[in-house]
């Protein structure tokens, strides 16, 4: 290649990192955080695409058309059979960690070396740019995933999420089954699968990230010499041509409950709590997130008093969690985990979410809890997975990953006791409870 790209430093003093950005003629962008004296190297490549994106226009088309539920997770396991074999057995030759993972609105490809990086990335570019969509492989690949969907059918605890989400949305996407349904993969064909990734494995909607002992120009030039995105004669449209489709949601409820009886020890509760009409991307989407966060910790995390009274009274296990997620305009808390007995825990969590509202936060609390979720939230930069995922998803809503510190030091007690009351509202509430057979 010629002259290497221009190169962007992004810092943050706060957490001493360092993260230098680069955009190829063709769209790609590359994010490359340099990390001295660590013996793993790690590498994502990442398009912003997931199970949510199922009515689309794809650029250059006037209309939008529906691609069956699971494509997008379909796309992913048909790329990681090439053929030179199967993804994940190359790059174990090469002495390599490897795997995909598609969620709501992102598909990751990765892997993790000691050695032999440039063997590895070179895998990576290769099987993720190049797919073969033989019709053989394709139902092949059907008959392991509706096997995938079967055994997830038979998870309590993915059961559980499913329920709750099918419970609190209505017509968003985020209450169907990323992998999809035995029936809609049944309508899952080449022409789907090639329209599908021209449209959202173009360059321009995708970012490369690494992070190592590794030299920057080295990897520059690398990936300008072996990524057909990265080449200016692949130059894609922007992302904007790419007209996503999200259906409106009402604010009311699917349903307040979702029962099933299963193979389970102990029952199990989550309760959700829904959202709809907020902020998709941008410095409002990073900030709703953080102070959620803040605000679950100092309900619910473990040091908090809410966790140690529930804890107390013996309804809640070490699985207790509580979430928050937000996608395509519509978000969702959930709390929940096993427990004897999943009526007395929703009147408990409903009376810590109460108190709380009511009596409001006790400012040296506050400051307190706060302190230790920053501190919390900054331990997760010794994680190379952290930051190359994290980077990258803030990245696809807008924002940089950095800025999160920023927006965690100034968020003050007052915003978080209004985030308590307007998150927590009992006509946006579900419950999805699954209980012992015969239980």
């Amino acid at each position: 290649m010629g002259a290497l790209p221009a190169v962007e430093t992004l810092k943050s003093p706060t957490l001493r990192e360092e993260v230098h950005r680069a955009v190829f003629p063709g769209g790609l962008q590359i994010y490359f955080c340099s990390k001295r004296g660590f013996k793993k190297r790690y590498a994502c490549y990442a398009t912003h695409y997931g199970s949510v994106d199922s009515v689309f226009a794809a650029p250059g088309e006037s209309e939008t058309r529906r691609v069956p539920d699971g494509i997008a997770h379909f796309l992913e396991h048909t790329l990681f059979e090439t053929p030179k074999g199967n993804v994940n057995e190359l790059f174990a030759r090469n002495g390599a960690y490897s795997n995909a993972m598609t969620s709501f609105n992102t598909t990751v490809y990765l892997f993790a070396a000691s050695d032999r990086f440039y063997e590895n990335l070179a895998l990576l570019l290769e099987f993720v740019e190049n797919p073969s969509f033989d019709p053989a492989k394709v139902e092949k690949e059907r008959g392991i995933i509706g096997q995938e969907i079967l055994m997830y059918r038979d998870d309590p605890g993915w059961v559980g999420y499913m329920g709750l989400l099918e419970s609190l949305f209505v017509e968003h996407p985020l209450r169907i089954d990323i992998a999809g349904s035995p029936e809609s993969i049944r309508r899952i064909d080449v022409a789907a699968l090639d329209r599908s990734y021209r449209t959202f494995y173009s360059p321009a909607n995708m970012i490369l990230f690494a992070i190592g002992d590794i030299e920057r120009d080295e990897l520059l030039r690398f990936v300008g010499e072996r990524s057909k995105g990265a080449a200016a004669s692949h130059a894609a449209p922007a992302v904007r041509a790419i007209e996503r489709s999200i259906p409106a949601e009402p604010p009311a409820v699917a349903r307040e409950e979702f029962r099933r009886e299963m193979e389970v020890a102990l029952p199990k509760l989550l309760l959700g709590f829904k959202e709809v009409g907020i902020p998709a991307a941008g410095p409002s989407f990073l900030r709703r997130e953080m102070v959620t966060g803040l605000v679950l910790d100092i309900l619910f995390g473990r040091a908090s008093d809410g966790f140690q009274r529930l804890y107390r009274s013996q309804l809640v296990l070490d699985d207790f969690s509580a979430t928050y997620h937000a996608c395509s305009g519509a978000g969702y808390a959930a709390v929940g985990g096993e427990t004897p007995d999943p009526a007395a825990l929703r009147v408990a969590v409903w009376a810590e979410i109460e108190r709380g509202q009511k009596a409001g936060i006790d400012e040296s609390d506050f400051r307190r809890q706060k302190r230790k979720f920053i501190g919390g939230f900054i331990r997760q930069f010794n994680s190379l997975e952290f930051i190359a995922g994290a980077y990258t998803y803030y990245r696809f809503h807008g924002v940089d990953l950095f800025d999160a510190i920023d927006v965690l030091e100034s968020i003050g007690r007052e915003e978080v006791e209004e985030r308590l009351r307007t998150l927590f509202r009992p006509e946006a509430q579900a419950a999805s409870v699954i209980v012992p057979k015969g239980g």
